[in-house]
This record gives C-alpha cells, sequence and structure tokens, in this order.
C-alpha cells in the first residue's frame, strides 16, 4: 500500500469536531481493512460517532494495540496558505489538517498492521483502533469504546499519540519524546454579574472590567518549578548521555531546586510547563454595543496540572485569585494527570525508533496535553504515545495550528518505525 496516497485520501474527509462526523472517515478505513482480508467491527455512542477496531491476528499476550483517533480540530481556510482539506503536496510537505494529529499516525498504524497480516508471521494479538470524538473530550468515542468493547484485548500494551521527535530541542541531535505521562486537563469558567449601564458612567461593579482584572492575575501568575518523577526520569536520562549538566538526583527537594530549574527552563524553554501546573487564558465573552456596560461577562481559563495535584485544589487557587474582583469561578471539565510506568513497550518502541534513526535519543516524557490513553490506561492497557516522526523544533507549533503539514518523506518513515515496532513486539520473550 502507498502511504501517502492513503494519507491524502483521509485527509480529504473532513471530520472537524465540532461536530465530529467520523463516518466517512470509520468508512475509509474499513475498506482498506476489508480489502486486505481483514474483518473490522465498528460501533460508537451515536452513529456519526462510529470506532474502527480490528483483531489484526495473533492469539499470544501481551498483545499490542495501535490507536489513533479520526477527528481533528477545526480549520479557518482564509487563514491557511492551502485549503485544509485538500491534502495538497508542495516543497516536499503533505498539507492538511490532520497530516500531524492524527491521521498520519492513523495512516502509518493502518499500513503495519496490514502488512503484519500479509507476513503470517504474528504471534501476539495485535489490534487496530481509530477513535472519534477525541479533540472534545473523547466521551463519545475512546470513553464509549473501552467500556463497550465486544471483544476483550487481554493483557495489552497500547501505542497512542502524545509524543514526538524534535531536532535539536537538548542540543544538536534527533530526540524522540515518548509519551508515558500526561498532565491532567482543569478548564475553568470565571463569571462577573453587576449592573447594566451607560458607558459614560463607569463603576467598580463593572463586570467586564473585574473579568479583566481576574484574568490578568491568573494569566500572569507563575507556580514555583519543581520536580515531579515523570520529569526526573527524562532528565536522567539526558544527564546520563551527557546531554545535559543538571543532575535531577542531585536535586533535594530544597530551595535552591526551583532556581536550578527555573535556569534548565530558561535554556529548554519547550520544558518550562514540564515544572510547574500552567494557567492559560483562552476566552473572554461580554457586551453587545460599545456605549453600553453589560450586565454579566465571562472568561476561560485552560489549567494543566501536574501528576500528583488535584484538580479541586488547584481550583481553589483559581478562586483566591479571582475573589478580590467578586468573580465566580466554577469547574467546566477536569481530569487528574494519566500515565503508565516504563516497561517493554518503551525498550521495543525505542529499539523501532533507532531502526531507522540510528543516532536517535529515545525519552521518556511527560506531555502537557492530554490525550484518550487515559481511557486506555483506566481499563489496564498501559499506553505510550508517539507520532513516529522527526520534525524541526519550529514546527511544533503546527500541531492544531496553521498550515498544519507533515514531511512526505517522514510518511514512509513513520510506516517503517510502526512495522519494526510490531516485529519487535512478537520476537519479544
Amino acid at each position: 500500500m502507498d502511504p501517502v496516497a492513503l494519507l491524502r485520501e483521509y485527509i480529504r474527509i473532513d471530520t472537524s469536531n465540532p461536530p465530529g462526523d467520523c463516518r466517512a472517515a470509520a468508512d475509509f478505513l474499513c475498506r482498506v481493512l476489508v480489502g486486505n482480508d481483514l474483518v473490522p467491527i465498528t460501533y460508537g455512542a451515536r452513529p456519526e460517532k462510529p470506532n474502527v477496531l480490528c483483531h489484526v491476528g495473533g492469539t499470544e499476550e501481551p498483545g499490542l494495540v495501535l490507536i489513533h483517533h479520526m477527528d481533528v480540530v477545526p480549520a479557518k481556510a482564509e487563514e491557511w496558505s492551502v485549503p485544509p482539506f485538500s491534502a495538497e503536496v508542495r516543497d516536499g510537505f503533505l498539507h492538511g489538517r490532520g497530516t500531524l494529529d492524527t491521521k498520519g499516525l492513523g495512516v502509518a498504524h493502518l499500513c503495519a498492521a496490514v502488512d503484519a497480516a500479509k507476513s503470517g508471521k504474528l504471534r501476539r494479538k495485535l489490534f487496530f483502533v481509530a477513535n472519534a470524538d477525541e479533540e472534545v473530550g473523547g466521551v463519545e468515542g475512546a470513553e464509549y469504546f473501552v467500556k463497550n468493547l465486544p471483544l476483550s484485548f487481554g493483557r495489552a500494551f497500547g501505542m497512542n499519540e502524545g509524543g514526538i521527535g524534535v531536532r535539536d530541542i537538548f542540543g544538536p541531535g534527533k530526540f524522540f519524546l515518548l509519551n508515558m505521562w500526561e498532565k491532567g486537563p482543569l478548564w475553568l469558567r470565571l463569571s462577573a454579574s453587576g449592573r447594566a449601564g451607560h458607558g459614560s458612567r463607569p463603576s467598580e461593579k463593572n463586570a467586564p472590567a473585574r473579568i479583566v482584572r481576574a484574568l490578568t492575575r491568573i494569566a500572569e501568575h507563575r507556580d514555583p518549578a519543581r520536580m515531579t518523577e515523570p520529569v526526573r526520569e527524562m532528565l536522567r536520562a539526558l544527564f546520563s548521555q551527557g546531554r545535559i549538566g543538571l543532575d535531577p538526583d542531585a536535586l533535594t527537594g530544597g530551595p535552591e531546586d526551583a532556581a536550578a530549574l527555573e535556569a534548565f527552563a530558561k535554556r529548554y524553554p519547550e520544558t518550562d510547563p514540564l515544572f510547574r501546573n500552567t494557567f492559560a487564558v483562552t476566552t473572554l465573552a461580554a457586551g453587545f454595543k460599545p456605549n453600553v456596560i453589560p450586565a454579566h461577562a465571562e472568561g476561560t481559563v485552560d489549567c494543566r496540572i501536574l501528576p500528583g495535584e488535584d484538580p479541586e485544589r488547584v481550583a481553589s487557587q483559581v478562586r483566591e485569585m479571582a475573589r478580590e474582583f467578586d468573580v465566580a469561578v466554577e469547574i467546566l471539565f477536569a481530569e487528574n494527570p494519566s500515565g503508565s510506568p516504563r516497561g517493554p513497550l518503551f525498550d521495543a518502541m525505542a529499539d523501532a525508533v533507532r531502526s531507522v534513526h540510528p543516532d536517535a535519543v529515545v525519552l521518556p516524557y511527560l506531555s502537557t496535553g492530554f490525550t484518550d490513553s487515559r481511557f486506555y490506561r483506566s481499563v489496564g492497557v498501559e499506553t505510550y504515545g508517539l507520532l513516529p516522526l522527526l520534525l524541526a523544533r519550529e514546527d511544533l507549533g503546527r500541531i492544531h495550528g496553521v498550515d498544519e503539514k507533515i514531511p512526505v518523506e517522514g510518511i514512509a518513515e513513520m510506516t517503517s518505525i510502526i512495522s519494526a515496532l510490531v516485529e519487535r513486539w512478537n520476537r519479544t520473550s
């Protein structure tokens, strides 16, 4: 199969969420699977939110579950240099919404699964999975999927999204960040009510002004830097290879630790959110006319919390910051941080990456985002995350961003890495 041609066809199916209609995407995947003598199953919470499950082969455990999601975040065509669902190939890149998150990964999984089935050498169970609804929390996608499995995975490990390969992030070289843990999401709504009035007569009760002051305080707040065990494990690996000068095991928990971590984050800015809870102002809504002070204003804050944190404690911290401005804070959505212990799948994936990139450094990683992996972990499937694709540091922002694109040569490399993972997993004793 031609993974580039398959990905172009997949990208042209608009699965923007909302509304997240994945029926055509599921039909496409099933058509490929059936055309290669496999028997997929589709089911979901609603007809427009199907999930795809296919037992590719094998009988022994532990098995391997290859996971991706079909839905994508919306894209405003006027902001893109090419139509976001055209799947145009230009200057060595395939452009389109979903190339990185996560249809490119899905095609690599699909091609590797089909090749493994045709080989006739599958010893351990192998499953191909495509979920709906991930981009809005996964309740009608992966959560429904794992709660209503029509067949058992048995003892299994999962490989999903959440990590990625990045050039030169810790000095010169290739670094693949294998997602073992994920920060927890905490989405908050802030609201203020006051007396509506004429714009020429502002008062202390002005609801929009109070919201702005509260959100400004929250946006400017920075928790002190601190170490968690998932990040310590990553730094330990870097230190042992001489890639960094900071020895995480030399940090004793004293007040000087925060200064050392702050200095490290300043040198490697991508790591800054790994050392603290973060607070991002994401929406602000108030008013309907320039000369009318509205009676109500609200905004939202996206907090991402470290392993070991409790969402309610962090929400209380935000309430305290907003209290002076008489602004209410409510939880819209919260999940605890989620993770899997390092195990044999980490080593198999590291070997698979190095089969294509022999000089690569594979690191255990705490992802700042959250994925469907938490649902698989909840049913006993230890799940990691890696888009096994090497990107330049400056291209990381294209995930969920404008002009999302994937190197054409990277599509075949991803497929080779996933095929190598399946092969290694099957010969692991």
